[in-house]
């Protein structure tokens, strides 16, 4: 499946992994960076040219406490950020991989960057050197993955590392979109009502135009980093405009939002 604007609710907890000698479920806390090998690749992520490919989702979405997991919680994190800033999901399921392995294709073809996660497997595996063979703009999101157990996530990341493999964190990878987002889309309409939803965890058709946004849960903490993102892509917005102008349809008034075209309103 092919998505970009679709999430699935996820929430806090632990990686649930499979032992490998019972076969049982158990749970494991995610490796500190510390860790974890330093990456080597050199290559820079732009969200314009990225693709985010979830391996197994299918399957991790079944399994018992998933909901309550860690990495659910970091592909909830990217998954909003990508849809924030227009960015194509593509899903590879485990039943039936073939037509999102003809979409991956297509991203090699133009040389897309593929920001990898989900469930290590022999079609990770697979997905991961078909995509090196072709091109080395390949990233994994390293606390956004489930091996079977916290010593072979390890292991298998610094294997990554050891092949010049970049791999990186949620928060690293989500920061980074952030900050190579074109300010026509940050500061285009589309972009201010999703980063806006963004913040406060909902769909955009759930937030009303001229409803307050702190009466949807809007704290301080939300609005300064909304701010800061703003001011970061050129708009003169200031803490105490956002406090006199709380909706969207503000919002949408004193933003210098951008147009189609690129020139501003």
């Amino acid at each position: 499946m092919i998505f970009t604007g679709h999430y699935a609710n996820y929430a806090l907890g632990f990686i649930v992994g499979t032992s490998l000698h019972t076969g049982t479920r158990m749970f494991y806390p995610l490796p500190k960076k510390i860790q974890l090998a330093v990456s080597q690749a050199k290559w820079a992520i732009q969200s314009s040219q990225s693709v985010l490919i979830l391996v197994g989702l299918d399957q991790l979405q079944n399994l018992a406490g998933w909901t309550e997991s860690q990495v659910a919680l970091n592909l909830r994190q990217l998954l909003k950020r990508a849809q924030a800033l227009d960015i194509t999901v593509l899903e590879v399921s485990s039943d039936n991989p073939q037509r999102g392995l003809l979409a991956l294709g297509q991203y090699l073809a133009v040389d897309r960057q593929l920001i990898m996660a989900g469930q290590v497997s022999g079609l990770f595996n697979q997905i991961l050197q078909h995509a090196l063979s072709v091109t080395e703009r390949v990233c994994v999101i390293d606390d956004a993955i489930l091996s079977s157990g916290l010593e072979q996530h390890i292991q298998w990341i610094d294997n990554l590392s050891m092949q010049n493999v970049h791999h990186m964190n949620s928060n690293a990878v989500t920061r980074l979109w952030s900050l190579s987002a074109p300010a026509a889309l940050i500061l285009s309409a589309k972009g201010i009502v999703q980063a806006v939803a963004e913040q406060l965890d909902l769909h955009p058709l759930e937030i009303e135009l001229d409803v307050d946004l702190r009466d949807y849960g809007l704290d301080s903490v939300a609005m300064v980093t909304l701010i800061g993102l703003w001011r970061a892509n050129g708009a003169n917005i200031t803490y105490e405009d956002f406090l006199q102008h709380p909706t969207l349809q503000d919002l949408l008034r004193i933003l210098p939002v951008h147009i189609a075209d690129g020139s501003m309103l």
